[in-house]
């Protein structure tokens, strides 16, 4: 993450934008029924290799704002929603994904769990833009 952000930062022009966006893996992914809106009955947690990789991604970005290649114009959590037609359509693709736990934790009876099913799961973002070299800055106006 480190080399991608150093070299977003070279290639980028003087104030470009530069969108980090990625799953936040500090909060549990949220399983409703019925609608993207309905009744909570359910959450899914992240990996633990995953969480190690998102942690070091955070490092990195903090590091470039530290190092003022960047500056942070907005930060924030978004969320969406996956559809599911049912249960077992959740669990075949839980079973195969990199990220998330293999495994909902049901937090209501099956008889609760209405179809669809809908994972709302959020991103983190930051817009950095790209901070002005201020030696040329101050070169050209003196």
């Amino acid at each position: 993450m480190v080399d991608a952000l150093q070299e977003a930062n070279r290639i980028l022009v003087e104030r470009g934008v530069f969108v980090d966006a990625r799953p936040d893996s500090r909060v549990s992914a949220r399983v409703r029924a019925g609608s993207a809106r309905g009744r909570l009955v359910g959450t899914i947690g992240t990996q633990r290799p995953t969480k190690t990789d998102d942690q070091m991604s955070d490092r990195a970005i903090r590091d470039v704002l530290r190092r003022k290649l960047f500056r942070s114009r907005r930060h924030g959590r978004l969320w969406h929603a996956i559809p599911f037609e049912d249960s077992a359509e959740l669990n075949d693709y839980l079973s195969d994904h990199l990220r998330f736990s293999r495994r909902v934790q049901w937090l209501a009876p099956a008889a609760r769990r209405t179809t669809p099913l809908f994972v709302e799961r959020a991103v983190r973002f930051e817009i950095l833009e790209k901070r002005s070299d201020e030696r040329f800055t101050h070169e050209e106006r003196g």
